[in-house]
């Protein structure tokens, strides 16, 4: 997935609003399961959302505030997003959970990408420690 910045610190900040729309979408959509219930409501379901929303959470924190172990979350988060949107795509004709797998392989493709990039150090005003 290409980043509108050209450095790493746009890529990071990019991929990190990738993650926070991830992170809302997926909590969004538990809710809409809960209202639907049936095999919305299917444990191992709900449970990858719940886990999609919080590592969503955590690689966006990592990458705003440039963490040298970046690379780990967001690998983790690049595979729980695919998880979560191959469970999402089960429910054909369900827009809420059409639209959750389509943001979930947004953010899974951001993360993968930077996920590679060689991390920095401490950041220091922002994300100044960056590279």
């Amino acid at each position: 997935m290409p980043h509108k910045g050209t450095t790493v610190v746009d890529a990071f900040v990019d991929t990190a609003s990738e993650a926070q729309s991830c992170q809302l979408i997926c909590v969004q959509s538990i809710q809409h399961c809960l209202q639907m219930g049936g095999a919305h409501v299917e444990p191992s379901h709900m449970q990858l959302m719940q886990d999609c929303a919080e590592i969503c959470e955590t690689a966006a924190t990592f990458l705003l505030r440039g963490s040298p172990h970046h690379n780990q979350v967001t690998a983790a988060c690049a595979s729980v997003c695919e998880l979560c949107a191959e469970s999402c795509d089960r429910f054909k004709g369900d827009a809420q959970m059409k639209a959750c797998a389509e943001e979930c392989r947004r953010c899974a493709a951001a993360c993968q990408h930077v996920a590679q990039m060689r991390p920095g150090g401490a950041a220091v005003a922002g994300l100044g420690g960056v590279r």
